[in-house]
């Protein structure tokens, strides 16, 4: 189980050169990526073995953070494969979801987690190893244009917004943003496309500019059914790889203090008033944006109170198992929001939820908007 007030974003590798004599891998084409939230994996070359995984020197592969032990683990060479032993690490050591409890050898893509980090094995050639390389370049390069594509926080006005966004692998299918559409009405949305990698997230990011750019034809911005309407004309599964999506999408008006919203696929936000210890659901009924045909949309309107907050979140924040093996729902989250009110409230919702889950990443993207009505 994590020890408190880990920090889990903090993914941090270091290494030091081995003392003594070590005994060489025949081969440089056995590696271990350690993968780092946003941002590209760190190649560790197992050249020299064996070698110890830990919190502290003289690891020689040291991952930060209480949840791992000084020694952890140990790698090693047993005849051309790598043999992991855990060093009865408090947290343990787990491959592939499960807990080592003897020496194992190593598959490759074998999964491992070491307290709060993800990482995994791979044997390659050289010259599948250098193409690997740079695919790795490639999907770096796609990944920073997807949070380009995210707005920037809103720290003063009438609308206030920040968020909090990691996906489960390189590339999510998640993708949400917000604008003022005229002097007194805001837009917000969070949607999220059916699977993961680079088609899920190509596609979130085309929505996403569609959106952005106000591009469908004859749609007034302002009315929630009608851009739900417009978004299926434009992106009908049989003309999209069979990709669909669902959609919260929102205008609050400033000066009348409502919020006109539709949702299609999706799960309901959630409205939290000042004082108050119970999230109010926002959503209707609708089918998710791709697999049906132009059709009426349900939509409906709320009252917001000066200092309620409103969220926003993908399935993927409420979605996971927990350190007792419970699996955790929507029901959790009517209580739990209304604590995550107030600065970083995203992040610490993030927190909470890896606080939370079982060892290892989590099994769905993160995303989460907080918008605060001033």
């Amino acid at each position: 189980m994590p020890e408190a007030d880990e920090d889990f974003t903090e993914r941090t590798i270091s290494f030091r050169a081995s003392l003594g004599q070590r005994l060489p891998v025949e081969t440089s084409a056995h590696l271990l990526l350690i993968h780092v939230e946003n941002a590209a994996s760190r190649h560790v070359p197992l050249h020299l073995l064996p070698l110890i995984v830990g919190r502290s020197a003289p690891a020689e592969v040291v991952l930060a953070g209480s949840t791992v032990s000084r020694r952890h683990c140990r790698l090693e060479q047993q005849g051309d494969s790598i043999l992991l032993t855990d060093l009865g690490s408090t947290n343990g050591t787990f491959i592939n979801s499960e807990r080592v409890t003897a020496p194992i050898v190593l598959q490759d893509g074998a999964l491992i987690t070491i307290g709060a980090h993800a990482l995994s094995y791979h044997r390659r050639s050289q010259q599948e190893l250098a193409g690997w390389e740079a695919l790795e370049r490639e999907l770096g390069e796609a990944s920073d244009y997807v949070l380009s594509v995210l707005p920037p926080p809103i720290t003063t006005g009438p609308v206030q917004a920040e968020w909090f966004y990691q996906p489960c692998t390189r590339l999510g299918g998640d993708a949400f943003g917000y604008q003022m559409l005229d002097s007194r009405c805001f837009a917000a949305y969070m949607l999220d496309v059916a699977g993961h990698g680079a088609g899920a997230a190509l596609f979130a990011v085309t929505v996403a500019n569609v959106l952005r750019q106000r591009m469908l034809p004859e749609v007034d911005f302002r009315d929630p059914g009608a851009v739900i309407r417009g978004l299926n004309r434009m992106f009908p599964m049989e003309r999209h790889n069979n990709l669909f999506f669902t959609m919260w999408y929102g205008v609050y008006d400033v000066t009348e203090r409502v919020v006109a919203y539709a949702t299609a696929g999706h799960h309901p936000a959630y409205l939290v008033a000042t004082g108050t210890t119970q999230a109010v659901p926002l959503g209707t009924r609708n089918p998710s944006i791709g697999i049906g045909a132009d059709r009426d949309v349900a939509a409906a309107r709320a009252q917001v109170a000066p200092g309620s907050s409103l969220f926003l979140f993908s399935d993927g924040v409420f979605e996971f198992t927990d350190n007792e093996g419970r699996e955790w729902g929507l029901s959790q989250m009517p209580s739990l929001l209304p604590t995550m009110t107030g600065p970083n409230g995203p992040r610490r919702l993030y927190d909470t939820v890896r606080m939370t889950a079982r060892p290892g990443p989590l099994e769905d993207d993160f995303s989460a908007l907080a918008i605060r009505f001033v």
